[in-house]
């Protein structure tokens, strides 16, 4: 197969389409051949490039290009299968088939024969217009795919899912979704619009509204978003619901445990039945190491709550709203770090309060003296 090259401006066979790139598409669909690559610059004479890789053993050759991204197995075998004998040499739409003696030894190609496919077997990425319009074809054809095997795909035209994910029957996928690289998504789960599913895994019965995915585990019946970010090393347990605006990297979340709304969870272990209250903060890292917080079963931390890292709390344990939590706190103990209430009666120094009866003031005699400014 030839790498072809047309410069930086245009698609090129490292360009990534759907989780492979183009010369990835096209070794597939030559699987089971003596399959070799070499770099080619568009216009130039094949055959000083291919002739170092000719193998003797194999009577004919078969010259493709890493442009053609939509090229399938069964259309290659039905081009061999129209080689026949005497042949030195058949022109496809893009590329060759040759008697490899004749490659070997000829001054310059001539076709014996020219024949023509479908019309998208051999669609040429030339450009990224081309490439916008392979990917059309390549995003229907991976849809079909997992739609004929029992995948509901709400609207397959805004729906993106790369070569290597696996998606199983029984699975939901909503508009507007992404699912990149080696994703699992497990039979009965729920992914609703809008969601970029990268490298992740969602199992059985859990349910993904409107979030961002990447390298994460979502355990069975868990609940995500809507807007939830899981970031690389995100272990959500069974059960546990992780709602809007909730950040979560490299932690792991027990069964059950529930992070409801807008709270950064980085390097923690965090036990069974936890409640993590709205605005809480693991402070990780201290400007030079990341650190863990782990919280064991059951744990309750009130709402606005930051836990300094590292730092432990015991099965049981209630952290009230506000606190800033730098020791371990013992299992089923109450913890409270803040600084106490104060009241000042009629303080003089309330600045914004004495501004805004000035004005009020001001106001009210203008009205009385009917002046205007």
């Amino acid at each position: 197969m030839l790498r072809t090259d047309r410069g930086a401006d245009k698609p090129n066979a490292d360009c990534m389409l759907f989780g492979r790139t183009l010369e990835q598409w096209v070794l597939g669909a030559m699987r089971g051949m003596d399959a070799v690559s070499a770099d080619y610059t568009e216009g130039e004479d094949i055959l000083p490039v291919i002739r170092p890789l000719l193998l003797e053993t194999r009577p004919v050759t078969v010259v493709l290009y890493s442009d053609t991204p939509l090229l399938t197995y069964s259309a290659i075998n039905g081009c061999i299968a129209r080689f026949r004998g005497g042949m030195n040499a058949l022109k496809l739409p893009r590329g060759w088939i040759l008697s490899t003696e004749y490659a070997a030894q000829c001054e310059k190609i001539k076709a014996d024969n020219i024949i023509t496919l479908g019309d998208e077997d051999f669609v040429t990425v030339f450009n990224y217009n081309q490439l916008a319009y392979a990917s059309d074809i390549m995003r229907s054809r991976i849809n079909y795919y997992h739609m004929n095997a029992g995948v509901r795909l709400d609207d397959p035209a805004t729906t993106e899912i790369d070569a290597f994910a696996v998606i199983e029957p029984g699975a939901r996928i909503g508009a507007f979704c992404s699912v990149r690289g080696s994703s699992v998504i497990r039979a009965g789960a729920d992914i609703g619009a809008r969601c970029d599913i990268d490298s992740s895994v969602i199992e059985r019965g859990a349910k993904v509204r409107s979030s961002t995915l990447t390298g994460a585990l979502v355990g069975r019946n868990a609940e995500i978003g809507p807007y939830a970010h899981l970031r690389t090393g995100a272990r959500i347990g069974a059960g546990a619901k992780i709602g809007d605006y909730v950040e979560i990297k490299n932690s792991r979340i027990g069964a059950g445990t529930k992070i409801c709304h807008l709270a950064y969870v980085g390097d923690a272990d965090i036990g069974d039945g936890c409640n993590i209250g709205a605005g809480v903060v693991f402070a990780n890292y201290d400007g030079r190491t990341k650190r863990r917080a782990r919280l064991g079963n059951n744990v309750f931390v009130g709402s606005n709550s930051t836990l300094v890292a590292p730092v432990e709390l015991g099965d049981g344990a209630f952290v009230a709203a506000g606190s800033v939590i730098t020791e371990n706190v013992p299992g089923r103990a109450l913890a409270i770090g803040r600084a106490m209430t104060k009241i000042r009666e009629n303080w003089k120094n309330n600045a914004f309060a004495r501004l805004t009866e000035e004005n009020r003031t001001a106001s009210d005699e203008d009205a009385n003296s009917g002046s205007s400014r």
